[in-house]
């Protein structure tokens, strides 16, 4: 039972770890989205 425990624990971290991971890549592809509109948007006005 205790191996058990030690592979669900270590799983949980990965999956979360995981998880965190592809949020901050979505955080950064959002804000580099925002920003390459943004100079396209002032490109356009100059």
């Amino acid at each position: 039972m205790n191996e058990g425990l030690s592979v669900l624990i270590g799983l949980s971290i990965a999956y979360v770890a995981s998880s965190l991971g592809m949020l901050f890549a979505y955080i950064s592809y959002r804000r580099r989205q925002r920003e390459r509109a943004r100079a396209r948007k002032e490109g356009d006005h100059a």
